[in-house]
């Protein structure tokens, strides 16, 4: 419990305290944008992940509070590691391919199969490798190292309902077929903000990885 109080803590002192604590963020690049979609490249990170079962809101709440122990202490050498953003849940099987056996990074992302299994992950700060990141005392947690990946994405605000997500899911359906694009795997959704941020304010995305770019 007190993780995930300090967690608490340590998230409302950054949207209360405002500018002068900056969350480190993952540095893609944008290679087309159009409104609220982008295709963008994104380089190698670490990740912290955690496989949960249950629907999104019970996944996302459960990867969360081990995810956020981790962050604050629960590991070697009970070190502290600073907040990245989103919070990203995804299917497993779009998390699993061509990463590396152990990784942490933020976003918190969040994937879902069939079978209600979803896995939610952090980026780890940058100022990390996998040799000086602290381990987890977590056996469930995985750090794992990505390859660079193109995706292509959706930015809303609002709640992160089922009904939202799909909803933007569809339009961003929509937008890889007019583009003529090749996707990969279940969608990943990213969450950018804490509850206490009201909806209008939030950063909500729905990615897609691009298998083929188009022509």
């Amino acid at each position: 419990m007190r993780y995930i109080f300090a967690a608490l803590i340590f998230v409302l002192s950054l949207t209360l305290g405002g500018q002068s604590v900056a969350i480190e963020k993952p540095d893609y690049t944008v290679v087309m944008s159009e409104g609220k979609f982008e295709i963008r490249d994104y380089p190698e990170m670490l990740l912290a992940e955690v496989k949960v079962t249950g629907d999104r809101d019970q996944a996302a709440n459960r990867g969360f509070r081990k995810l956020a122990a981790f962050i604050f202490g629960d590991n070697q050498p009970n070190a502290k590691i600073a907040m990245t953003s989103p919070v990203t849940q995804t299917p497993q099987e779009t998390v699993e391919p061509k990463s590396e056996s152990i990784a942490m990074t933020a976003p918190v992302m969040q994937t879902s199969d069939q079978n209600g299994q979803w896995v939610v992950n952090f980026m780890m700060p940058s100022e990390y490798s996998m040799e000086t990141l602290p381990r987890p005392t977590d056996d469930e947690i995985r750090i794992f190292k990505t390859e660079p990946y193109c995706t292509v994405s959706i930015r809303f605000s609002g709640r992160g309902t089922m009904k939202n997500l799909k909803k933007q899911r569809s339009r961003l359906d929509r937008f890889v077929k007019e583009q003529g694009l090749v996707v990969s795997g279940l969608p990943e959704y990213a969450f950018y903000n804490p509850p206490i941020v009201p909806p209008m304010f939030r950063r909500n995305e729905v990615h897609y990885r691009v298998a083929v770019p188009s022509n």
